[in-house]
């Protein structure tokens, strides 16, 4: 198909081309206006990485966690629901709580190896369990079992400059570790949202349901601090629920259950020193079914210094 193009078109062509300069010439001014307005307010902060900078002397922190009741809460397992082929009624009743300690604490030994990689353990130096009128034996002897964990190493493991654990250990031991440690392991800026490696439950092979998961951490600001200090503002927002049954070819009949876990916090990390400044927050559990639990922990990561001769020495 050809294109004619009249006089007329012509002229139209013009007149569209003077309106064009023209409404330019009306841009340009508020364009100009537009980007002097960005100088004087500030760019958006450019991404800043966060890493460990741990001195040769180690790094160290008291982790210490408070239950919200003051009594202590506790999770109760009541296995006389789970009935299994074969098993007499009279074999299947087993009830027993786990308390939780009212008060806790640990401390957390950060120091660097020659590879690059940082070597973290965990000593426990406080566990307050909680006084139960009639407790049974089996209570008694969990509740000495926990105490006696004082002044012993209970985790170690390795990690990145990042604070990716790469050591082979429990899923709840990688956890909690990681809640301490972990960074995002590339540049961020404010409003940036990651996932974190923390994976809350496990619910096994017999279970059977659905679930929800959230998992968010978010940088929420950059802050400039007089003394030159740059504070980045992490939220952390992890959750995990799941509805269903616990089905099993050795059990009669299915048992339903629900059970829910959330970790909800707010850390400080100081960019230039590579190191938090402090972490807070909740870690909460519900269960419902079989094990029946309803804990609240408020807990805070601080740093520690110096560290106790007692807590370096531990093995």
């Amino acid at each position: 198909m050809r294109l004619f193009i009249t006089q007329r078109g012509f002229r139209a062509a013009g007149q569209a081309l003077d309106d064009a300069a023209m409404s330019r010439r009306h841009v340009l001014p508020t364009v100009l206006l537009l980007s002097l307005s960005t100088l004087l307010l500030g760019a958006a902060p450019p991404p800043v990485t966060l890493r460990w900078k741990v001195p040769p002397e180690s790094l160290g922190y008291e982790y210490t966690m408070a239950n919200a009741d003051p009594k202590g809460s506790s999770l109760r397992v009541d296995l006389s629901s789970l009935k299994l082929k074969g098993v007499p009624s009279s074999k299947r009743r087993q009830i027993f709580e786990i308390r939780e300690p009212t008060q806790s604490a640990m401390v957390l030994v950060l120091t660097p190896k020659p590879s690059g990689d940082v070597a973290a353990k965990l000593v426990v130096t406080q566990m307050d369990m909680p006084k139960v009128k009639g407790a049974s034996k089996q209570e008694q002897a969990m509740a000495k079992a926990m105490k006696s964990m004082e002044g012993t190493v209970q985790i170690r493991a390795s990690l990145t400059p990042s604070g990716l654990v790469t050591s082979d250990i429990k899923r709840e031991q990688r956890n909690l570790v990681a809640f301490m440690v972990e960074l995002p392991s590339k540049p961020v800026t404010v409003g940036d949202v990651w996932t974190h490696s923390a994976d809350l439950l496990k619910m096994g092979g017999s279970w059977q349901g659905e679930q929800e998961v959230l998992n968010r951490v978010e940088l929420v600001a950059l802050e400039h601090e007089a003394e030159g200090r740059t504070v980045a503002v992490i939220d952390f927002t992890l959750a995990e629920r799941h509805d269903g049954k616990i089905a099993h070819r050795e059990v009669e009949k299915s048992v339903p259950g629900m059970m829910e876990m959330s970790y909800v916090a707010r850390g400080e990390f100081l960019v230039e020193e590579g190191r938090w400044r402090r972490i807070a927050g909740q870690l909460s559990t519900v269960s419902k079914g079989m094990m029946t639990a309803n804990s609240v922990q408020h807990f805070v990561l601080a740093p520690l210094a110096p560290i106790p001769p007692e807590v370096l020495a531990a093995e």
